[in-house]
């Protein structure tokens, strides 16, 4: 080694020991190693997993149905044996199953505007020739109810803010002459307190995706139904004169900061914020059209850098805009429409995300408010007593949400495991769930904790091993990826908290550890930047590697403006991270990466371990755990982390039965 070399490693380490000292003293308190590694020795107690099956219940429903035994096939009657007249047998089983499908789809009752009568199924498809008639479906808001409306041929009250709303909505129906037929929930499921009226509700409410795929048109009825129609009306030409007219959105902000009081009337309404409606939304490609992205985006683009710096701005003396939530971060509904065209259903976390900031009058709306939007997969029977839970209480929404995580997670599924929704309080032997109530932005409990983080490209992950829940928890066969030797401190969201994660990944590096798959982290956060323009993506990258491979610290500091780039980076923003130190059973070096762990459960030292959930070929796997160890065989997920796939390459393939809290 050569004389400059040799002086270069020397500073590093006295670098590494000075700095080291002063971190675990607690000068800066970023980081925290072990004294020494230790001999990886992720297994657990030496009871037989025969024991530990013995404990588990098998949850009800199985991955596979049996094949039919030889016996039954022979049961089966063959073309040959077919009685006399089998071919009209068949044309007419033929038309039973077509008749079928139609009764499958028709709506229980449809609205007579004409007549203004209301008529159950059997009825108006008698007057259509058993064919499901053209109809309006409407979305509406009502608002704060204020009255009991009672209508003829309507068995229950409908409760409705103003009776003149409802005239409105009659009178559009009846003026289109195309179709003389509508259906409107609060009109056409019984909405009595029955018995009779809940277990309609609960076969109802999973049809109604067919009601809005079938319906000619989605009559929208905002909350400010009369003020709404012109507001829009304003921001579709505001659009429309520069948008669709490639006019420059800066050369035109002075006017499109004037009009903000008309984006705030649209987007403000409650229509907007309400989870019943969302699917509505979705599922309808003309509703589109009142919240046009590309509206939104006008005001995004001419304020989204720079905007207090306008003159004609005055942040201290004007209300910008009081729409109840950010609606900028909630412009995944468009993607949402895509997926759903693409794919006929939504993923359901992404979609508890999604609606996290809708409001519902009733907890367990958050999830039957969506319901026509999952796959068949996901969805569970929806209990009477769900459909008409008309309190407070979140009995009914933990109840129906347990039953559809235990559904995936017994199919094989794990997607549940890889995204980011604890919840700390959990009842011991149900910290694997992902919960209901985690993906809201913020909790109290945690202040400034983000508690959501999703992971799409984990839909797909399975684990083809045996799975059983019991009340101890989730019993699974893992792979362990290696043992956790050292941590950052939790870091949160900002170009300060970036430049902790920066600076703790040029400290390992000097010391030694193979920090490339938390580099690749950090470059794909660069990529994903809105700081970092696509022409400047590479050199961002490579200028970010050189930084963290420089040789001093006062080099790093002056290349520190990659804090305010990665605060707005794909998977790097955010609160809840921890630079986590690894080491794989094996070998020597340690791995660096980027982990997503909860500020409530922190890694415990030496107890703590990155583990893959999936029975995929390790280098396809695109997410792993985190877990600490809390009993002979038991493990608790505190947190997820982005695969590195290099590592699957060298990873001990055998797999290890556990608990997971």
């Amino acid at each position: 080694m050569d004389p400059e070399s040799e002086s270069r490693v020397e500073g590093v380490h006295k670098f590494g020991s000075w700095a080291l000292n002063n971190l675990q003293e607690g000068s800066l308190g970023l980081l925290t190693f072990r004294e020494a590694p230790q001999a990886l020795q992720p297994i657990l107690a030496t009871e037989s997993d025969s024991q530990l099956d013995l404990e588990a219940l098998h949850y009800t429903g199985s991955r596979s149905q049996p094949r039919a035994s030889p016996e039954a096939a022979a049961g089966l009657k063959s073309a040959d044996d077919a009685e006399p007249g089998g071919l009209n047998a068949e044309m007419n089983s033929e038309e039973h199953d077509l008749r079928g499908n139609v009764l499958a789809k028709a709506p229980l009752r449809l609205y007579d505007c004409e007549n203004e009568v209301l008529k159950d199924q059997q009825t108006y498809l008698q007057e259509t020739g058993h064919t499901i008639p053209p109809y309006l479906v409407v979305s509406q808001v009502w608002g704060e109810i204020k009255h009991q409306m009672i209508l003829p041929t309507v068995e229950w009250p409908v409760a409705i803010s103003d009776p003149a709303k409802w005239d409105t909505i009659l009178a559009y129906c009846k003026a289109d002459k195309r179709v003389k037929w509508m259906w409107m929930d609060a009109i056409c499921i019984n909405q009595s307190n029955s018995p009779e009226a809940d277990e309609e509700k609960a076969v109802e409410i999973p049809k109604m995706n067919h009601y809005y795929r079938g319906a000619v048109a989605c009559l929208v009825v905002p909350s400010d139904y009369l003020n709404f129609p012109l507001a829009h009306a304003r921001l579709v030409d505001l659009s429309y004169n520069i948008m669709d007219a490639n006019a420059s959105v800066q050369d035109n902000a002075p006017r499109i900061w004037e009009s903000i009081a008309v984006l705030d009337a649209v987007i403000g309404d409650e229509w907007f914020w309400r989870v019943w409606t969302y699917q509505e939304f979705c599922y309808q490609t003309n509703i589109s059209s009142l919240m046009d992205k590309n509206c939104a985006s006008i005001y995004y683009d001419a304020y989204w850098t720079g905007g207090t710096d306008y003159d004609f701005i005055h942040p201290g003396n004007e209300l910008v805009i009081s729409a109840p939530r950010n609606w900028q971060t909630r412009n995944l509904h468009f993607q949402m429409k895509e997926e759903l065209e693409q794919n006929g259903h939504v993923n359901l976390i992404s979609l508890i995300w999604q609606i996290s900031h809708r409001q519902s009058m009733y907890p367990v709306d958050r999830l039957l408010g969506l319901y026509g939007l999952l796959s068949d997969e996901e969805k569970v029977p929806i209990n009477p007593s769900e459909a008409s839970d008309h309190n407070s209480s979140t009995a009914a929404l933990e109840s129906m949400w347990e039953r559809m995580m235990a559904k995936a997670i017994m199919s094989g599924r794990v997607w549940s495991l890889l995204h980011d929704s604890p919840e700390p309080d959990a009842v011991d032997g149900k910290h694997w769930m992902p919960h209901i109530t985690a993906p809201n932005l913020w909790n109290e409990r945690f202040p400034g904790a983000a508690l959501a983080g999703l992971h799409p490209e984990t839909l797909h992950h399975h684990n083809q091993k045996d799975i059983k829940i019991a009340d101890n928890g989730l019993h699974i066969a893992v792979r362990f990826v290696g043992c956790v030797m050292g941590m950052s401190t939790d870091i949160g969201d900002g170009g300060g908290e970036m430049n902790k994660i920066t600076f703790c990944t040029w400290f390992l590096t000097a010391n030694g550890c193979n920090t490339d798959p938390i580099i690749q982290q950090l470059q794909h956060g660069l990529a994903t930047s809105d700081m970092v323009a696509s022409n400047e993506i590479q050199s961002s990258q490579e200028a970010l590697f050189a930084a963290l491979h420089a040789s001093s610290y006062s080099e790093l500091m002056g290349e520190m403006d990659f804090g305010r780039k990665l605060t707005y980076g794909n998977k790097i923003m955010g609160w809840n991270k921890r630079v986590l130190c690894f080491q794989i059973e094996g070998h020597r070096t340690p791995f660096v990466v980027l982990a997503w762990i909860h500020c409530s459960s922190p890694p415990k030292m030496g107890d703590c371990w990155i583990v893959d959930v999936t029975s995929e070929p390790a280098q396809t796997v695109r997410r792993w755990i985190v877990v600490n160890k809390v009993g002979p065989k038991t493990f608790r997920k505190i947190g997820t982390v982005r695969a590195w796939q290099p590592i699957g390459a060298i990873l001990n393939q055998s797999s290890v039965r556990i608990i997971l809290d």
